[in-house]
């Protein structure tokens, strides 16, 4: 009995030691990871946004004054004409202004009026007066300077007369001075003129900001939206009217700065009510914002319907994909492959069977995959990421992205 078990032990030991080895094998062996060869592709790069149905033509009209909105005359959806009030906001105060503007000036019309005249025939008056009594007094001087040489008269009285000489010279130079500052190339006539010019600029400031306080249409059109009503607060600068000059519709979007090439002029799209995908319409770029920088964010666009015009109003809310031109040769991962490491974007790449974390830049994501703009080229080897670690050995199964 004790010889047949032998036999047995073996046999068990012998299983032992392969299992240990199996083991062994596979726990020393490289883990065998999915990889797919990298190649280049063409591709056409689209971006999904929202937009807003406008009409063509449209122009948004602004509050240039703050204020409680005390009527809005016209319906939203009504025709107006040029120059037709859309809405009028509390002005009593800035009439308030304009009145009290209107009276200074009329004063100071009047003081320039009395000035030039009253005052001025009053003094060329006394002018001609003091020239009078000048002469008379220069002609009594010299019959007492002949009968002082006569020794008819004394010195006394010959001092006399030329000091009543001196004195009405004197004032005969003073009236005329006064004349002369009185006439309207003197100062005093130049400074009220000077005084009812800026009276008259300031009546005119007035009633342009009294007219600030009513909103008129710009031209003939419809009135598409009325952002106020009365009794509402309105600030200088929010938004107030929506006209339509036109009867065309247009598709306004707000893309990101970033995919500005997105939304060049003669781009195509296709646009479609958000809940019925199924009835989509053509488009195109027809209209872009001068840009700015990528700091500003957003910028707006504008399409314009390719044939007939669809069944649409303004206000209503459209989904837009944008197509740009064809690119060719790009490089496009399913976003499955990309993972994150120390806050980095990027993926695992095999490089001589060990696995090793890359950072990639990404752009524009479409139905193929995300395209990478830096950080791949074609033939490498891009791993699933699943527990791998820096410089891990590994067996790569290549396959193609």
């Amino acid at each position: 009995m004790k010889f047949t078990g032998q036999p047995k032990k073996a046999v068990i030991y012998g299983a032992v030691i392969l299992l240990l080895a199996w083991a062994a094998y596979h726990a020393l062996s490289p883990a065998r990871v999915p990889a797919y060869v990298v190649v280049k592709q063409d591709y056409v790069p689209s971006l999904l946004l929202s937009g807003e149905v406008i009409a063509e033509g449209s122009t948004l009209l602004s509050s240039l004054s703050s204020g409680k909105v005390i009527d809005c005359p016209v319906a939203v959806g009504a025709k107006v004409q040029k120059g037709q009030l859309l809405v009028q906001i509390d002005d009593s105060q800035a009439r308030v202004n304009k009145d009290r503007a209107a009276a200074a000036m009329q004063l100071a019309s009047l003081q320039l009026q009395k000035s030039a005249t009253v005052t001025y025939e009053e003094a060329r008056a006394s002018s001609v007066q003091a020239d009078l009594a000048l002469e008379q007094a220069q002609q009594e001087l010299q019959r007492i300077q002949v009968l002082a040489e006569a020794g008819a008269v004394s010195r006394a009285e010959l001092e006399q007369a030329r000091r009543n000489h001196t004195v009405s010279r004197e004032l005969a130079r003073s009236a005329r001075a006064a004349m002369e500052a009185l006439q309207q190339s003197g100062s005093s006539i130049a400074i009220l003129q000077a005084e009812l010019q800026q009276r008259q600029l300031d009546l005119a400031e007035k009633e342009l900001l009294l007219e600030q306080f009513r909103i008129l249409a710009p031209a003939d059109g419809s009135l598409l939206d009325l952002y106020v009503r009365p009794g509402e607060l309105v600030s200088a600068g929010n938004k107030i009217a929506l006209l339509a000059a036109g009867d065309g519709l247009r598709i306004k979007i707000q893309p990101d700065q970033r995919y500005a090439e997105m939304a060049a002029l003669g781009n195509q799209a296709q646009v479609w009510l958000s809940n019925a995908a199924a009835a989509k319409w053509e488009a195109e770029v027809v209209y872009v914002e001068p840009s700015g920088n990528a700091e500003q964010g957003s910028f707006t666009a504008e399409l314009g319907f390719s044939g007939q015009l669809p069944p649409l109003y303004p206000g209503q809310l459209l989904s837009v994909q944008l197509f740009g031109p064809l690119q060719e040769g790009a490089i496009l991962l399913p976003d499955s492959y990309l993972t994150v490491e120390n806050g980095q974007n990027g993926v695992w790449l095999a490089i001589d069977n060990r696995a090793h974390f890359t950072p990639l830049q990404t752009g524009l994501r479409t139905e193929a995959g995300i395209v990478i703009t830096e950080g791949l080229k074609e033939g490498d080897l891009v791993l699933q990421p699943a527990d791998l670690k820096e410089n891990m050995k590994l067996s790569p199964q290549q396959g193609t992205v």
